[in-house]
């Protein structure tokens, strides 16, 4: 039995510069946080050589991989050719493979590229390869995602902080070649803004799927013909700049300054990506009212989308005022470790 324990994230600036339809023509910056909240997979080897299949309220019982239904784990298995492998041991074929997660699939911060890491890690070490870098972790759940399953406008943003944890930031140019730079920040720095960054699980929906919403936004990007940009790649330019600015906030020990830009990034999104959902407006507005510096919907969710808040003063009223919206604020600290398997029997 195997047991891998995968973190979530927070995206702390430049998202959406990691989607390839903008960073192979201008290159992509983003900055991401792993937190302490995980996806965990579990399999074990089964001597009947079926493959069970368990994730959310669903669970797959099938006699070959091809008949999976769930594209990643399907694909997965076949690119690391598991339709030819047999335990070393037993000489079975067969998997059972459970998914739990800390927080919903679909919610934004990340879950379906920390689960590809962690099963990819898993298949690995099934394969004797103990050793595997989170680089390549990293780019095989890419590969998987984008161009075996065909989620197009996926990012790397998800995959990398999974695999690599902590307060990390991306450069991608556009060959799609990814520079890892972890943020080394005083730990003052760090407490503010585990202090002050507060995160609330909205309980609203979305009617797009993420695909769809990032589909959507980066719709006209790489369209544009010679020097001149159309609107969302300017838009996307501006929110690498903030993104930029927020890392340097943080690296200069900044943390209030960092929030403050999370206000610009909002307004430029708003214009980028289109109008909140009212809700989620009137939530914004209210907290900044409460004392808020800025906030951001996490991610693109369709299932209980989160929110988070840079608060340093009047936490009480902005916890109050969430919960008067239905919100449950998620306790939360950052994760320095990447994916990891934390049991082997």
């Amino acid at each position: 039995m195997l047991v891998c324990q995968t973190p979530v994230r927070l995206s702390m600036g430049g998202g959406g510069t990691d989607v390839a339809a903008y960073y192979e023509k201008f290159g992509g910056f983003w900055t991401s946080a792993a937190i302490n909240q995980f996806v965990y997979l579990t399999v074990n080897v089964r001597n009947d050589n079926n493959y069970v299949i368990k994730y959310s309220n669903v669970s797959e019982r099938v006699t070959s991989i091809d008949e999976i239904e769930h594209a990643y784990f399907k694909n997965s298995l076949n690119m690391l050719g598991f339709d030819q492998w047999k335990h070393p041991l037993f000489r079975t074929r067969g998997l059972e493979i459970n998914v739990i997660s800390d927080v919903k699939s679909k919610s934004g911060l990340g879950v379906s590229g920390a689960m590809t890491v962690g099963l990819l890690q898993i298949l690995h070490t099934l394969r004797g390869e103990k050793t595997v870098s989170a680089l390549n972790l990293a780019e095989e759940a890419y590969h998987v995602e984008h161009d075996l399953v065909g989620s197009t406008s996926t990012g790397k943003q998800d995959q990398y902080i999974a695999a690599f944890g902590g307060i990390t930031s991306f450069e991608i140019n556009q060959q799609g070649e990814v520079n890892v730079i972890p943020l080394e920040l005083h730990r003052h720095t760090i407490s503010e803004l585990e202090d002050n960054i507060m995160l609330f699980g909205t309980r609203l929906e979305r009617k797009m799927t993420a695909q769809e919403a990032l589909a959507k936004a980066t719709a006209n990007v790489g369209t544009s013909q010679g020097k001149s940009s159309n609107n969302q790649e300017n838009y996307l330019s501006t929110i690498k700049e903030i993104g930029l600015a927020q890392r340097d906030a943080m690296l200069n020990g900044q943390p209030d300054k960092f929030g403050e830009l999370l206000h610009d990034h909002w307004e430029v999104k708003k214009q980028y990506s289109g109008a909140a959902d009212p809700a989620i407006e009137h939530a914004y507005n209210l907290a900044r009212q409460a004392g808020a510096f800025g906030g951001k919907v996490i991610g693109a969710s369709t299932q209980g989308a989160y929110m988070m808040f840079y608060s340093p003063a009047g936490k009480d009223k902005l916890r109050a005022i969430m919960d008067d919206l239905g919100m449950v604020e998620i306790p939360w600290s950052f994760e320095f470790n990447g994916s990891r398997i934390i049991h082997l029997h």
